[in-house]
């Protein structure tokens, strides 16, 4: 943690501008530090991908009923942060326990960083999970197809052209 002193807590976190940020059950004191200009900060995980994802917890239940969801909405370049307590009073959470956690997930930790009152760890996909979801990075192509028209609209338009078979054609002379 020797190179985070003095470092802005969005540049700690990997955040950039443009980039979608959610956090979940944070403090109030950290949403006023974390806000900045050109990023879109959201409390809830609706609307995927999202790029950063900031949990706290203090309990490993909380922890493992989040974490697979989460990983399910993240982009596969994003980062995913799990912040716990310093102050260990009531707290079960260690940075084994996160780790563990997030291999079962399909995640691992690359990252650790003090925030304020909190310890942050950051998990990220695997390598052959993040080529797995990479269809999550483009949003999916619009159809510019053409509808047919129905059997009942192509009849009604072939006997007004007039054009057919050569035995439709003679049947029509034959009943003249």
């Amino acid at each position: 943690m020797a190179g985070y002193a003095g470092m802005p807590l969005p540049k700690k976190l990997g955040i950039k501008a443009g980039q979608k940020v959610c956090l979940l059950n944070a403090p109030g004191p950290f949403v006023r530090r974390l806000s900045c200009e050109d990023v879109r900060i959201a409390h809830d995980l609706r609307l995927p991908p999202v790029d950063v994802v900031v949990l706290f917890v203090d309990r490993v239940a909380d922890l493992e009923r989040r974490v697979a969801d989460i990983a399910n909405r993240l982009h596969p370049a994003g980062g995913f942060w799990v912040a716990y307590p310093k102050v260990r009073r009531g707290c079960d959470i260690s940075e084994e326990v996160v780790g563990r956690i997030a291999l079962a997930c399909g995640m691992f930790t690359n990252r650790v960083c003090s925030m304020g009152e909190f310890v942050g760890i950051r998990l990220v996909l695997r390598a052959e999970h993040r080529n797995a979801v990479a269809y999550r990075m483009e949003p999916p192509k619009v159809s510019r197809r053409v509808r047919r028209p129905t059997a009942a609209a192509r009849m009604v338009h072939r006997r007004t052209s007039g054009a057919g078979s050569m035995m439709g054609r003679a049947r029509a002379r034959s009943t003249k």
